[in-house]
């Protein structure tokens, strides 16, 4: 399903896939050239998606309805995808 591209969009999936890799490649050069882009791609941003996760999962746990149907609580289901982000987040630190 990742790379099956075809039919009356293939050309936007594969301006898509481009724009994200160039973006990707932009912000890896702005966090590792610059002490700010290092400061926002190390701690604010891991900061952020910590109040993010909390929020999601306090509100699950209450029954919010937009909580129990968000993507992050439905197919994030392990510790796995947490501990991999603070692990390369501790790592790059």
């Amino acid at each position: 399903m990742l790379f099956q591209v075809y039919g009356d969009t293939a050309i936007y999936q594969w301006i898509g896939w481009i724009l994200v890799f160039c973006c990707l490649i932009g912000a890896n050069e702005l966090a590792r050239r610059t002490k700010t882009g290092g400061v926002i791609a190390f701690l604010i941003v891991p900061a952020i998606l910590t109040i993010y996760f909390i929020t999601i999962y306090v509100a699950a746990a209450m029954g919010a309805e937009w909580a129990l149907s968000n993507p992050t609580y439905v197919h994030m289901t392990s510790w796995f995808h947490y501990a991999k982000l603070y692990a390369a987040t501790a790592g790059c630190i």
